[in-house]
């Protein structure tokens, strides 16, 4: 006596039996499967805020590459800050450690901003950050730097903005009259008339385009609703290239960025061996501005076991109420210019 396994009504009983060993399985483990799923969950909701923990560093003394230029004698590090989109254990592990705190979405958006939006303002500011370590540090060298083009970007939109303006728009003309600068485009706004209609000229996705913008008061001053840098291209001698990864923005490294330059393209050894780390934004005339997550840069550069820690002026107070709450053995040093950092950095 044989079976036909092919005969419909064998399959059917076959397939009964592996639904029923199925069901069977489930039955069994229906706590794990059903603490598997929340645990999943737990771990995936994502919440309207980011998480802020301590950083660390990094060591951009190989990102500056100059032809012929020195070598440093140690170390120059950026100072960061690690965050993390929220989720339900980070959230309560925020309540828990005083090393982790939490910040609302809203608060990094200017108005009603996208997150491609952010990340496009705050490449630009990369870019800005860029640019003018590169000017401050070639005219404290006394290196050749031209300035060959400058880029008038969109960085921020404000809920008065009545445009259709987006950010990252790079600016070339208001009303016919070229832009050569953010001050020019304010002396515009300026002779205008509360409610007039703007004409602007503008390059988005690399096409150039026609938008407007309407002027009005806020707190006697008139505006267009917009925040406006100027970044700008260099012809340097020597030449310089910096390797940034497409993940890194922001402006805070501008500082030491431009004293890693400075100590590669200059005449004398300002590292001099030691781990040093720093943060803050720099402007082109080298003043050194207040930067957020102080609290959590600090922390890695204690972590990271650094010699000295430079800082913008505004920043320096709350470092030292953090030094003295956590008995950090750490030097600090405010600065408010590239000159005061060079000027310890040199003793």
């Amino acid at each position: 006596m044989y079976f036909d396994i092919n005969k419909p009504e064998i399959s059917k009983i076959k397939r009964g039996d592996i639904l029923n060993k199925v069901v069977e399985i489930f039955k069994r483990n229906i706590k794990l499967i059903i603490a598997f799923i929340i645990i999943i969950f737990l771990f995936n909701y994502r919440l309207p805020y980011n998480v802020m923990m301590p950083g660390g560093l990094i060591d951009i003394s190989n990102r500056v590459v100059v032809d012929g230029g020195n070598t440093i004698n140690g170390s120059m590090n950026l100072l960061y800050v690690t965050e993390t989109k929220a989720n339900i254990p980070t959230l309560l592990l925020s309540y828990i450690l005083d090393s982790w705190d939490l910040e609302s979405v809203e608060e990094e958006k200017i108005s009603d901003e996208s997150d491609a939006e952010i990340i496009k303002r705050n490449k630009a500011m990369l870019d800005n950050s860029i640019q003018n370590a590169i000017f401050v540090a070639y005219g404290a060298a006394g290196r050749d730097i031209t300035i060959t083009g400058k880029k008038n970007i969109v960085i921020g939109l404000f809920d008065a903005n009545d445009s259709n303006l987006q950010v990252g728009d790079e600016i070339l003309k208001a009303n016919g009259v070229e832009i050569d600068n953010v001050d020019k485009l304010r002396a515009i706004i300026n002779e205008s008339n509360v409610e007039d209609i703007i004409e602007l000229d503008v390059i988005r996705d690399e096409k150039e385009i026609k938008v407007s913008t309407k002027v009005f008061e806020n707190d006697g001053i008139k505006q267009v609703g917009m925040l406006v840098i100027t970044n700008y291209q260099y012809e340097l001698d020597p030449a310089i290239s910096l390797k940034f990864r497409s993940s890194e923005s922001g402006a805070s490294g501008g500082l030491m960025l431009a004293l890693s330059i400075y100590d590669i393209i200059g005449d004398e050894d300002i590292v001099k061996g030691r781990k040093i780390a720093g943060t803050g934004a720099i402007t082109m005339s080298g003043a050194v501005e207040e930067i957020g997550g102080v609290k959590y840069k600090l922390m890695g550069a204690v972590r990271n076991n650094v010699d000295v820690v430079l800082v913008p002026e505004s920043n320096y107070e709350e470092c030292i109420r953090l030094k003295e709450k956590y008995k950090y053995d750490i030097e600090i040093v405010s600065v408010a210019t590239f000159d005061d950092a060079l000027n310890y950095l040199q003793k």
